[in-house]
């Protein structure tokens, strides 16, 4: 007697139907892993925009189930809005401050003051957010669901 089904697919469970597919701990679309996936959603922004890219991707596609990669993929997003917000804060109090003292008497010394606690001011920023990515991306790439203070309570009321 012949081990196959005479009916459907090979390997089929009887009525000619195909098993279904084992889980895979991969992602729909690239076929990554969970954890690499949820990674790629927290490379800075400043990297060609990648992080937002990963994450409008793996929302679009992973299904409801996958919490943990949606989870990162929208917190990823989130923080990749705060990073282009606070690009524009900067732009814009740069060229506020350029014009603002360039009028007064003695412009070019508060321009100057001003000019290097905007730059000390931005560098810290910037290190803080850098510092937080940083984490995150470790923390995703542990398969953790770690919480960005204000974003994360918004990225897991929504996923």
């Amino acid at each position: 007697m012949s081990s196959q089904p005479p009916y459907g697919y090979p390997g089929g469970q009887g009525g000619g139907y195909p098993p279904p597919p084992p889980p895979t701990n991969k992602t729909k679309v690239l076929s990554l892993e969970y954890n690499t996936a949820g990674l790629l959603c927290y490379i800075p922004t400043c990297c060609c925009l990648v992080n937002i890219i990963a994450g409008i991707l793996f929302l679009a596609t992973e299904p409801k189930e996958n919490r943990l990669l949606r989870f990162h993929a929208l917190q990823g997003l989130l923080l990749g809005g705060v990073w282009i917000i606070l690009w524009i804060i900067y732009a814009i109090l740069g060229v506020a401050m350029g014009i603002s003292t360039t009028m007064m008497p003695g412009g070019d010394m508060m321009r100057a003051g001003g000019g290097l606690i905007f730059l000390l001011l931005r560098l810290v920023v910037g290190l803080v957010l850098l510092a937080i990515h940083i984490m995150a991306m470790v923390k995703a790439n542990q398969g953790q669901m770690w919480k960005i203070p204000v974003i994360g309570d918004i990225a897991e009321k929504n996923v």
